[in-house]
């Protein structure tokens, strides 16, 4: 779920800012809902995708926040191993 998000985020960044939000917020509706559906994942686990993701919009500096999606996906794989 975290890649597809971060997928969502550089199509939303890369397109025109209607469309991108537009996209951002349907393709996200979309995937969730046809995710949890299919039964690859808990619609729990798109909850705390989807609040994870409105708080890294809460990082008001843009290199703090590069640098946390670029932790979170090593944390997400340790956090495997536990």
């Amino acid at each position: 779920m975290e890649v597809t998000i971060e997928l969502l985020r550089e199509a939303t960044v890369r397109l025109p800012a209607t469309v991108g939000q537009v996209i951002g917020v349907v393709g996200a509706l979309v995937v969730g809902q046809a995710a949890v559906q299919a039964g690859i994942v808990s619609p729990l686990l798109v909850i705390v995708v989807a609040i994870s993701t409105i708080a890294a919009f809460a990082i008001p500096n843009n290199e703090q926040a590069s640098a946390l999606r670029l932790l979170r996906f090593p944390m997400l794989i340790s956090a495997n191993f536990l």
